[in-house]
């Protein structure tokens, strides 16, 4: 007997995407690691093999997170490690890319400049 009235229970809180970042080569890391920590991203894989400023890029033909395969190793790093998003900077960090990986299909979605715009726009 309780003199409380039954209570529903709560759904589960969400759980946060796993963020993956790549610096392509350049100087972005230790700033967006800061910047992600900040707002309280819990987790967030770099990508080794992009993560140190390398003049020469040896793993990208250019270095523009824009350009089509340029995302291609943090995805497939973010596909390995199991997280959900990738972002992505140029070597001197003035340029973003996100992509989304679906967690039915496992298909990337790469999200472009306006896209991400409108996205942080709603959010504000």
């Amino acid at each position: 007997f309780s003199i409380y009235p039954s209570l529903p229970s709560l759904p589960p809180p969400p759980t946060l995407p796993k963020i993956c970042y790549t610096a392509m080569h350049g100087v972005g890391s230790p700033f967006a690691l800061s910047a992600l920590s900040s707002f309280g991203v819990p987790s967030v894989s770099t990508v080794p093999l992009q993560d140190s400023p390398d003049a020469s890029f040896p793993t990208v033909a250019f270095p523009n997170p824009e350009e089509p395969g340029a995302l291609d190793v943090a995805m497939a790093h973010a596909e390995d490690e199991g997280y959900d998003i990738v972002l992505a900077n140029d070597p001197d960090a003035d340029r973003l890319a996100v992509a989304e990986r679906d967690k039915d299909t496992g298909a990337w979605t790469v999200f472009k400049g306006d896209e991400i715009g409108v996205m942080l726009g709603c959010w504000l």
